[in-house]
């Protein structure tokens, strides 16, 4: 499926007084459509379905992806900024080389959603929500998850290598097994961890 925007409507549309008014996808089939480079910041795509969509470089600032259907997206490069994807399923979706950070402070949300096999490498993850999501051999390697919020998650068996966790919120996660090498900031002491 090639979706097709009109080049001469702005993305995100803009009011008379400046404010943003979000296009509304809510609930609409996009499965395998070619999304990439493309500009959906603020858009609706709650409980849309994206699954093998090509998100690559697309820029997904503040948009809402709550309970979206992701499986096997690629979203490589994408910027995430403020995106809401809580309870979404994201399994065996790609999001290497993300970026979910932002200078104001705009921080990810990505709480309860299923990530199984999602891969992350190289992403930018500062302050990102991944609370009681379900991460099931994730691909994290040199990820910077710096302040980032993973209380409550399964992290069993992950390899966490090269990763920055400095500030991040480990409180109730279930470490066994997991791969702590090569840590940009070793884990402090103070950092609540079972």
């Amino acid at each position: 499926m090639m979706l097709t925007l009109c080049p001469d409507l702005p993305l995100p549309l803009c009011n008379l007084f400046g404010g943003f008014i979000p296009w509304d996808f809510q609930g609409l089939n996009f499965s395998g459509a070619d999304l990439s480079h493309l500009d959906l910041c603020y858009i609706n795509f709650k409980v849309a379905n994206l699954s093998r969509c090509n998100l690559a470089r697309a820029n997904l600032c503040c948009a809402s992806l709550e309970r979206a259907d992701l499986d096997s997206c690629l979203c490589q490069g994408a910027n995430l900024p403020g995106v809401k994807m809580l309870r979404s399923n994201a399994e065996g979706a790609s999001l290497k080389g993300c970026n979910s950070e932002e200078p104001s402070g705009l921080q990810a949300n990505l709480e309860g959603a299923n990530l199984k096999g999602v891969a992350m490498e190289g992403s930018q993850m500062t302050g990102m929500n991944l609370r009681v999501a379900t991460l099931r051999n994730p691909k994290l390697k040199n990820c910077n998850l710096r302040g980032a919020t993973l209380a409550g998650t399964d992290l069993e068996n992950w390899d966490l290598s090269g990763c920055d966790l400095q500030e991040a919120n480990l409180r109730g996660s279930d470490v066994k097994g997991t791969i702590f090498e090569e840590m940009l900031n070793p884990l402090h002491t103070s950092q609540s961890i079972r």
